[in-house]
This record gives C-alpha cells, sequence and structure tokens, in this order.
C-alpha cells in the first residue's frame, strides 16, 4: 500500500529558496538582480502572487535578503 505523498507549501518552499539565494548573495556569489529576479519569477509561475499579492512576496524578499546582511 502506498501512502499518499506529503503536501509540499509553495509558500514555505518560496521562503527557504528566498533564504538561499539571499545567504548566495550575501557570500557574493549571485549579484542582486540575479538571486531576486528567478525569485520572482517563481512566485508568478507558481501562482504565489496571485494567492499573497505582489506585496507579500516582496515582505518575504525583504526579509530574507535582510537577514543574509
Amino acid at each position: 500500500m502506498n501512502s499518499p505523498a506529503p503536501a509540499i507549501d509553495p509558500l514555505e518552499v518560496f521562503e527557504l529558496r528566498a533564504w538561499a539565494r539571499a545567504r548566495l548573495y550575501a557570500e557574493n556569489l549571485l549579484e542582486l538582480g540575479e538571486a531576486v529576479d528567478v525569485l520572482q519569477e517563481a512566485a508568478e509561475q507558481s501562482g504565489l502572487v496571485r494567492a499573497i499579492g505582489v506585496t507579500g512576496v516582496q515582505d518575504i524578499l525583504a526579509a530574507a535578503f535582510e537577514e543574509a546582511r
């Protein structure tokens, strides 16, 4: 008998990706635009922008990149 796969929370995934890319930026391994543009595109494609709005996405990015400083 197979167990159903656990649900993946897109918000949690996005937050973790934001934190990871912020760390890469903090370590000078990514430029800021390169780090953020990929995340913004992912938020739009995944429907996260529709779910929490542009401001919600920007708040997550701001928090991750502020913490990485």
